[in-house]
């Protein structure tokens, strides 16, 4: 009887310690199986975030260059600048203006005295050009935002579907760097180059 009782008390005891290990070891062990379960899907979540850089102030993450990067793959600009659609550089070697200095056109001049308010009168520049383009076609629409007037404008086939897609690209961009705190006049300079380079 007391070989039967001591037997109980080790089993006892080895339960108990188990339960134990499994206290300490569920929940590591959970978010393991989670992150292995759901592996692709975090690896897009990550990948979708931008690069991410660790200097002196910690951990940052960059949205905008990644996002620059993915609009300038896709409406076509180098890192030489404009490029037109044979392929040649619309921007002299000499670093002059696009502009002739004969021509009647004038550049408009911006009031920006920061890369945020270069970005709202991007913004502003995009939504006049849209509304623009919808008068001259006789369309009259009540969206004010500059991706619903895309979507409008691609679905009255004003413009195409790759027109359509790079806008929205810029547009998405131009609302990053509203909500960026680090918007660099540099970048703000390439969106605008970016637009100038969509076929409107």
């Amino acid at each position: 009887m007391e070989k039967h009782k001591h037997l109980i008390l080790t089993i006892r005891k080895a339960m108990q310690e188990i339960i134990n290990l499994l206290d300490v070891i569920i929940w590591p062990l959970t978010v393991l199986l989670g992150l292995l379960f759901f592996r692709k899907h975090i690896g897009k979540v990550i990948s979708s975030l931008g690069s991410i850089k660790a200097g002196a102030q910690g951990f940052e993450m960059n949205f905008i260059e990644d996002k620059l990067k993915e609009a300038t793959k896709l409406i076509g600009i180098d890192s030489t600048g404009i490029t037109a659609k044979d392929g040649s550089s619309i921007i002299p070697k000499d670093g002059g203006s696009i502009i002739p200095k004969d021509s009647k056109i004038t550049p408009k001049k911006s009031h920006a005295e920061t890369p945020y308010q270069a970005l709202l009168e991007l913004q502003d520049t995009i939504n006049q050009k849209l509304k623009n383009i919808a008068a001259q076609k006789g369309i009259t629409t009540n969206s004010a935002s500059n991706f619903a007037l895309t979507t409008h404008l691609a679905e009255h086939n004003i413009i195409n579907n790759q027109t359509a897609r790079q806008l929205k690209t810029l547009i998405e961009l131009n609302n990053m760097g509203l909500n960026s705190p680090k918007i660099t006049y540099n970048q703000v300079i390439q969106m605008k180059t970016l637009f100038n380079n969509i076929s409107l």
